[in-house]
């Protein structure tokens, strides 16, 4: 799918054929230029639509196929007041069910686990894990219903990249066409082949897209991590003035149903992004300006960079760069060369490509991913009840593995925290997880009345929005 943003009304409104006209959307939720009503955030009857109309409608990730790892392995996913078990039922199927028995409605199964059948915990009913039925008790003694009619209710499952998305509507479009163009465009930095290296899970004081929203931008970066282009990264002082002017610039895209945006350098001096175009303020020699910024990413984050980056950009502060090449471009190199001796795939990713994989990705509704070499980055946000100032946030890290490793089966637990200050996130999630209640408290003051958004650089937050109203607001 084309990053159309032909105009209804400005060229700078994004509308696409099939979004809704702006009389059909109560005034309250209404959108405007630029402009979401923050009623679409604390109004406690705008949550009920999305749990309605959206999460029950879009595709949403649910995990990853290595929490899958044998069969009878199950995951359970909740949104709202849903509970689906996603099951591994065979060596290459993969399923997903409402999490209910059809005999008194208990939840089957909860968390993680293995199981040879699934079994109420109430009463001993037993499905296979086709959602077969498999026992009822005494049937005998119940009113005549058929084995289809007593069988699990499937819930569609498809995957992508190495995760299972799950869409309780069955008449839902293929997963891999509600994604595009997410597919065509990442498939070189192979997802498939990335496994997790941590998940963490925090409860948030704040609207479940206030948790995304500030990660669907860089326009922040200059005001929340102010040290990311500083030589000291633990001068966390607000940025001066001429730091300000050398900011990052950071253009928003926007598709049919999802967005990005991209940090492509100083405002507005370049136009695609660069993965070589890394490096902090401060620093004359380009070697340890490039270094310097991967070792903080690796260290800080955990995530997005990974030890053989880590290692390569240690190799570059003291390496002779080849003339015709930069610091940023002889550090791929490096970090290439690392990985190939180490037994890892690594696929040559064009400039092209590096320019329209962007920075991060709002699959739409709910989660956001960054594309990397070698390492990516995932985030998701889930409304907690009913309560539109609560949320669970998710962070996971994923790392490639060595081609000998991919059928290899791995141990692995998600954590959770309820104070996200518990979680040892580092510097730069903490910032941004600092700012959750402020936006919050902000937000249901009497003088703020919604998002002013730039139309440059948080376009990405407004497209989540128009593409919410095509689910709440079509018959």
């Amino acid at each position: 799918m084309s990053a159309v943003v032909e105009p209804q009304v400005d060229r700078r409104v994004p509308w696409f054929e099939g979004d809704v006209p702006a009389e059909k959307v109560p005034e309250k939720y209404r959108l405007a230029r630029a402009f979401v009503p923050k009623a679409r955030y604390l109004d406690p009857e705008f949550l009920k639509l999305e749990l309605e109309k959206v999460f029950t409608k879009a595709w949403l990730l649910a995990c990853r196929l290595e929490e899958l790892p044998g069969v009878g392995c199950f995951v359970e996913y909740e949104i709202g007041g849903h509970s689906i078990l996603v099951v591994r039922e065979g060596r290459d199927s993969i399923r997903a069910y409402f999490n209910a028995c059809r005999h008194r409605g208990t939840r089957l199964a909860r968390g993680r686990g293995r199981v040879g059948s699934l079994i109420c915990p109430f009463h001993g009913w037993r499905w296979n894990l086709d959602g077969s039925i498999r026992l009822v008790l005494d049937r005998e003694e119940f009113v005549p219903r058929s084995d289809d009619d007593l069988g699990l209710v499937q819930v569609r499952a498809e995957q992508w990249g190495g995760f299972v998305f799950i869409n309780m509507d069955p008449e839902a479009k293929p997963l891999l066409e509600y994604l595009d163009p997410i597919p065509r465009i990442f498939a070189p930095f192979q997802f498939e082949n990335m496994r997790y290296r941590w998940h963490k899970s925090v409860l948030l004081p704040c609207n479940w897209k206030t948790a995304l929203d500030g990660f669907l931008e860089a326009y922040h970066v200059a005001g929340t991590h102010p040290q990311l282009y500083r030589f000291d990264k633990s001068n966390t002082n607000i940025a001066s003035m001429k730091e300000l002017e050398n900011r990052m610039w950071a253009p928003t895209t926007v598709y049919e149903r999802h967005a990005h945006y991209s940090s492509v350098g100083p405002k507005k001096k370049d136009t695609a992004k660069d993965p070589a175009n890394r490096g902090t303020g401060g620093v004359t020699d380009e070697r340890l300006s490039v270094a310097l910024s991967v070792q903080y990413i690796a260290d800080d984050m955990r995530g997005l960079e990974n030890e053989r980056s880590w290692r390569a950009a240690e190799a570059l502060k003291t390496a002779e760069v080849p003339e015709g090449m930069t610091a940023g471009q002889y550090y791929l190199q490096l970090y290439k060369e690392l990985s190939l001796a180490e037994g890892y795939d690594w696929p040559d990713i064009t400039p092209q490509q590096w320019a329209e994989a962007g920075t991060a990705w709002n699959v739409f509704p709910n989660t956001i991913l960054l594309p990397n070499q070698g390492s990516v980055f995932g985030y998701r946000a889930r409304p907690v009840g009913l309560d539109p100032d609560s949320c669970v946030f998710e962070i996971f890290s994923l790392d490639q593995v060595p081609v000998a490793d991919y059928d290899k089966k791995r141990d692995f637990q998600p954590q959770f925290f309820e104070d996200f200050r518990e979680a040892d996130l580092g510097e730069i999630f903490t910032q941004d997880l600092m700012n959750a209640k402020e936006v919050t408290v902000g937000m249901h003051s009497p003088s703020f009345d919604g998002h002013r958004l730039s139309e440059d650089q948080e376009m990405t937050i407004y497209n989540h929005h128009r593409v919410a109203d095509r689910f709440l607001w079509t018959d």
